[in-house]
């Protein structure tokens, strides 16, 4: 610690001595301050009790606060004061959600007193420095709401363009990825859509929604048509009048594979349901074809499912289900209806409560 406080003190003496910069630009020493502030609260130990912490956290905001005094223009404080209010979220931030310490919430929220999201100085703040300091606060003070709601917040609260566009366009692709077009999603889209001034983002959250729409719960599933394991060709539209359970998997996934046995696992478990029908979609290609059926062979899987292989040449099959990532499961109802195209894993815990209710369900209707 002593040699941390030398440098420290080293380095505010230094840049006391230079002359404030016409263009507001931050000089050489102001960087090196910058990255000070915003590393010294993450030295903080999590193993601490309250006392302790504080203690850690005291000392490191003399150091900051004695930093911020010492930086060449007005612009260059404002950016530091910034990243102190991101270091506190990072330290006692951390410690507040692990622990749900709520007077030590309470001490958090009077030590970034001043600190407004819609403040024109965010812009000073680097693309990484914005989004840590946006998520440090939405981990700790909107932990209840969701990340699409979120999204809408920074919509509505946050007048800065670059804000907004880091923040709400990145996190709609992600939750996309990961759960397809929801309602949710389409409010978030309607929200883009009133509150962005910047055309390319409109336009490109336009296009997500022309990609990912067709492929949301009730739509006609697309059918595709693919080789089986014995080389022969498959359609889905074969299992009309059944329910399809499809594993998207690839030999060389190794999350896949893991989970391919509990897949594999269910054709036994539900073997009284005629109507059901279990199918492995992989996505090795046709090179990886003589892989593919060695592997179904050696796993003892071929002849218990169907298992169809995706002709990367010719199958338009991820395009038109988004598969941006495997495994994926798809479940679809006996009309050829989607029920859900990004299903909970066969390896979750709630697994089977999910899947038990949808097919009774499904049987119902």
């Amino acid at each position: 610690m002593k040699v941390i406080n030398i440098i420290w003190v080293c380095v505010v003496i230094c840049s006391g001595w230079i002359t404030p910069c016409l263009a507001q630009q931050p000089n050489e020493k102001d960087k090196v301050i910058f990255g000070r502030v915003a590393s010294v609260y993450e030295a903080i130990p999590l193993d601490l009790n309250v006392d302790e912490l504080l203690q850690k956290v005291n000392e490191a905001d003399r150091q900051v606060n004695l930093a911020i005094d010492s930086l060449s223009t007005r612009e260059a404080k404002e950016k530091a004061r910034l990243l102190r209010f991101s270091g506190l979220l990072r330290s006692l931030g951390r410690y507040v959600t692990e622990t749900g310490d709520q007077m030590l919430k309470s001490e958090l929220a009077e030590r970034i007193n001043g600190l407004d999201l819609d403040s024109p100085n965010l812009d000073l703040l680097s693309d990484v420095e914005i989004m840590n300091l946006l998520n440090g606060y939405f981990r700790v003070f909107m932990s209840e709401v969701s990340e699409l709601e979120r999204g809408t917040y920074v919509l509505y609260n946050i007048k800065s363009e670059k804000v907004r566009n880091l923040y709400v366009l990145p996190m709609l692709i992600w939750e996309l990825k990961q759960k397809g077009y929801t309602t949710d999603i389409q409010n978030l889209l309607d929200d883009i859509e009133l509150c962005s001034k910047t055309e390319a983002t409109i336009q490109k959250a336009k296009e997500l929604k022309a990609e990912y729409y067709p492929v949301r719960v009730g739509e006609m599933a697309p059918d595709f048509e693919m080789e089986n394991e014995y080389g022969n060709m498959v359609k889905l539209s074969d299992f009309r009048g059944k329910v399809v359970f499809i594993d998207v998997w690839a030999t060389w996934c190794g999350g896949c594979v893991e989970g391919l046995p509990d897949f594999m696992a269910l054709r036994d478990q539900y073997k009284d349901r005629k109507d059901v029908v279990f199918l492995t979609i992989s996505d090795d290609g046709i090179e990886g074809k003589a892989h593919w059926q060695n592997f179904l062979k050696e796993k003892k899987y071929t002849g218990k499912i169907p298992h169809l292989l995706i002709n990367n040449n010719k199958d338009r099959f991820e395009e038109d289900y988004c598969i941006t990532g495997i495994p994926r499961y798809i479940l679809i109802d006996k009309e050829g209806k989607i029920v859900n195209a990004w299903h909970v894993s066969t390896r979750h815990e709630m697994f089977p409560w999910f899947f038990g209710v949808e097919l009774d369900n499904l049987n119902k209707n």
